[in-house]
């Protein structure tokens, strides 16, 4: 993403197109704080991005990246592929993965960025939150996977090399 930011966006503003903006960004934070989806947020940023004379290539290239985490766990899976249960990278999904303990967590941490946001008018720290917390929630949606490492452990421990390849 790079220097995509609601903050260069409002740098580069009139000052009448400015107000429009920052209401736009405030409005759509609000509902951001409610449903940790920041999708509508990331959308307004994009909007005046071109129209402040940012490049559409990279406004459409974020907008893909977005659409394309949102739809993990509705890509087609080839039979051969691990049952990996994936978790779409939005906020919404990425809280209802996690376990109670790391909901308070997140909560903490997406509170934090939307507060960063609504002073600087940068919307990239909440991204990373989600981004940051989507591995967490992925562990959490496939325990097994955590005890076959710890086992993978056990075994390292007690001194069995048959886990390590010959070179």
């Amino acid at each position: 993403m790079g220097t995509f930011s609601g903050a260069w966006v409002r740098s580069a503003l009139s000052d009448e197109d400015r107000d429009s903006f920052e209401a736009q960004f405030a409005f759509a934070l609000a509902g951001v704080r409610l449903s940790y989806e920041i999708e509508p947020l990331a959308e307004v940023v994009r909007e005046w991005w071109t129209h402040a004379g940012g490049d559409r290539d990279a406004a459409d290239a974020d907008r893909y990246r977005s659409q394309r985490d949102a739809t993990i766990t509705r890509r087609p899976q080839l039979p051969q592929q691990d049952p990996t249960r994936w978790v779409d990278r939005t906020g919404p999904a990425v809280f209802a993965a996690l376990t109670p303990d790391d909901r308070v967590r997140f909560e903490l941490d997406f509170t934090g960025a939307a507060d960063f946001a609504a002073q600087s008018y940068d919307h990239l720290r909440l991204v990373e939150v989600v981004h940051d917390w989507w591995t967490p929630a992925c562990r959490n949606a496939n325990p097994e996977h955590q005890q076959i490492d710890l086992e993978m452990i056990r075994r390292i421990e007690s001194g069995d090399e048959s886990l390590f390849a010959d070179d």
